[in-house]
């Protein structure tokens, strides 16, 4: 009998663990003293994703580093980390340092847009 309760409450332990929809920041793996863009990509809207491009581009110039380190998510492997990131619409370029968001733009925007807080965002103590 007591066996029997025992697996019931493993059981329902698992199931109510395995329930758990929410991925935060920290399952990413980002380094904490290290500036991490995550670019959350959806290849069915380039028409929306072109400035982002453009964006990625000029940013380039100015942090080579940052963009070669660049996490790229896609909507399929990204729509879990939306609300951690507080996302509401994919394409979105998010900067985290020190496990804080700094940055964070999403949806139909322009490339200055994106580059103007993107860039600050880097900046820092850089």
């Amino acid at each position: 009998m007591k066996g029997l309760a025992l697996v019931s409450i493993c059981t329902i332990l698992f199931f109510i663990a395995s329930c758990n929809n929410h991925y935060s920041i920290d399952s990413l793996s980002i380094k904490k003293n290290v500036k991490q863009i995550v670019f959350f990509t959806d290849e069915a809207n380039v028409q929306v994703e072109a400035p982002y491009y453009d964006a990625i581009i000029e940013l380039r110039k100015d942090f080579p580093e940052e963009i070669k380190n660049m996490m790229v998510l896609t909507k399929a492997n990204g729509k879990k980390y939306y609300e951690s990131f507080k996302i509401k619409s994919s394409p979105a370029i998010v900067v985290i340092y020190n496990n804080q968001i700094v940055s964070n733009i999403n949806g139909k925007v322009t490339k200055d847009q994106i580059v103007q807080p993107t860039s600050k965002a880097l900046e820092i103590q850089k």
